[in-house]
């Protein structure tokens, strides 16, 4: 950087912009003066740029100088030009364009011109209801401006206002019937409402076939004389399986497996051991498996929190709490775990609270085990 001594007299044609040259011992006092004219300026002037710079108030007046058609046309092409010099421009192309719409001018092709171009970034910039606002005034100032048309087409597909799209395209190929622009915007407009219509359709199909799903499982619980409850004291006990929620359940839910004959109803499972506080959980257990083929399978190799080995296979216990009343208090039944899941879920005593079957399993004849039952009268589930 020069240092103060070497800032050379500025050159003559600097000096006729910038005015009488100062003797300057500040650099930064020089570079700011120098920003201040117009030559070297890389923003828009303010106002009150404008009203302490003689040379900007100059140049200013000329802008102004003129019809009001001619200062349209003027804010026209400098709009034109911001437009063009890329997106770092758009803003003042659109002040430009401003400008021009604010001198009124009586010409309803020019102005139509300043809407349909200010539309033009706005677009770009995806301001989508803008485009929309200023192409419909240029239409309306000028009914066959095919431009505008194809601007308020490009706004309203990216808007997703497909049948106002094709209205859109409609009107301007009765302007212009061979317009290709127009119908290769008609074309994709076309495919994304035929799209929207077949995911419409699909999703109306799904939301048929789940209601479906529905009655056909309701039917089958009370076919099979299956309680189904809710802890939400606010709920019917025979709500709708779509309120059961259970966190140990997540997505899953009672269901009915169409892949046989009949249908075959599976229930999410929850297995409780208490001895170590942990459970497990059967996504989809399905009515005719016995629950000693759950038991096999969950341990067939130790369980890690089992520190006594205790929990296999053969050695296990498997519980249900009924449901208590005012005059009778739950009771701890044990349940037949080589009879299927069906017997247990038609007992009269049992019932899926939330859509989740829950059970408590303990090792044989441990203390644990002992101390656990003698919390319940426990007679064995006949």
């Amino acid at each position: 950087m020069p240092t103060i001594e070497e800032i050379p007299d500025l050159p003559p044609f600097v000096s006729q912009v910038a005015g009488p040259q100062a003797k300057y011992t500040d650099h930064d006092k020089f570079v700011d003066d120098l920003m201040k004219t117009p030559l070297f300026m890389k923003t828009m002037p303010t106002e009150k740029d404008i009203e302490e710079n003689e040379t900007l108030a100059a140049i200013h007046s000329l802008i102004y100088d003129g019809t009001p058609e001619e200062i349209a046309t003027n804010f026209k092409n400098q709009g034109n030009e911001a437009f063009q010099a890329g997106p770092r421009e758009f803003k003042h192309a659109i002040n430009y364009y401003t400008k021009g719409l604010e001198q009124k001018a009586d010409s309803p092709k020019l102005n139509a011109i300043l809407y349909a171009n200010r539309a033009a970034v706005n677009l770009e910039l995806g301001n989508y209801r803008k485009v929309l606002n200023d192409c419909g005034a240029a239409i309306t100032l000028q009914p066959d401006f095919v431009k505008a048309y194809y601007r308020s087409i490009k706004a309203l597909l990216a808007l997703d206002k497909l049948e106002e799209a094709l209205d859109c395209c409609e009107s301007a190929l009765k302007i212009d019937p061979h317009n290709a622009a127009i119908s290769i915007e008609q074309a994709k407009v076309l495919k994304r409402k035929t799209l929207k219509e077949e995911t419409a359709r699909a999703q109306l199909e799904r939301e048929r076939q789940k209601e479906a799903d529905e009655r056909m499982l309701q039917i089958a619980i009370k076919a099979r004389g299956i309680k189904m409850i809710s802890s939400d004291p606010k709920s019917s006990s025979q709500s709708s399986q779509s309120h059961y929620v259970h966190a140990s359940q997540g997505t899953h839910a009672p269901h009915l497996d169409k892949t046989t004959t009949p249908p075959t109803l599976c229930v999410p499972i929850v297995l409780l051991y208490p001895e170590y506080s942990q459970s497990d959980l059967i996504a989809a257990a399905r009515e005719t498996d016995p629950l000693q083929h759950h038991l096999d399978t969950i341990f067939e190799e130790a369980a890690p929190w089992d520190t006594q080995g205790t929990y296999k296979p053969d050695n296990l216990d498997v519980y249900f709490e009924s449901q208590s009343t005012a005059d009778k208090p739950p009771r701890l039944l044990r349940v037949g775990s080589h009879l299927p899941l069906a017997t247990l879920l038609q007992h009269n005593d049992y019932a899926i609270v939330d859509g989740v079957a829950t059970l408590f399993v303990m090792a044989r004849s441990s203390p644990f085990a002992k101390a656990f039952r003698k919390r319940y009268t426990a007679p064995k589930a006949p």
